[in-house]
């Protein structure tokens, strides 16, 4: 069995590493040379391809697993309720599981570090409105 290659680092991930490590944050590359790094129990993904430098994509996966249609139903319901009262960011309901990311396009290819620890607390804060509603719908 061959051993994945890892690509070599763009300049932006190696900005995004030196950025977080000096942030407190423990940040490595994945497989495809985008970076990955854990915060207060979570694994985001900031994808640093140099395609587009401006281009600005943080990712919360799999935070929410789905058991059921059902479930699946109330987790939309949750989504929307959780868009009407967080301004940033996107839920993505899957079949399985449950997507949270931040995307945009930014003015210079180096603005992403007035940006990625306020997106950082804004996809936080979209998530755990999430879990609230999806609780919540439990509840009642």
């Amino acid at each position: 069995m061959t051993e994945p290659t890892l690509n070599a680092p763009t300049r932006y991930a190696t900005d995004v590493l030196d950025f977080l490590a000096e942030e407190g944050f423990r940040p490595h590359l994945d497989e495809q040379g985008d970076v990955l790094f854990k915060f207060e129990g979570g694994t985001y993904y900031l994808m640093t391809s140099e395609a587009d430098s401006t281009y600005f994509a943080l990712y919360f996966f799999r935070f929410w697993p789905l058991e059921d249609p059902a479930e699946r139903a109330r987790a939309h319901e949750a989504a929307a309720q959780a868009h009407q009262r967080i301004r940033i960011g996107q839920i993505t309901v899957l079949d399985d599981d449950v997507n949270a990311s931040v995307q945009a396009y930014l003015p210079g290819a180096d603005d992403w570090r007035g940006v990625l620890l306020r997106n950082l607390s804004g996809l936080q804060a979209l998530v755990r409105t999430f879990r609230e509603q999806m609780h919540a719908q439990l509840e009642n």
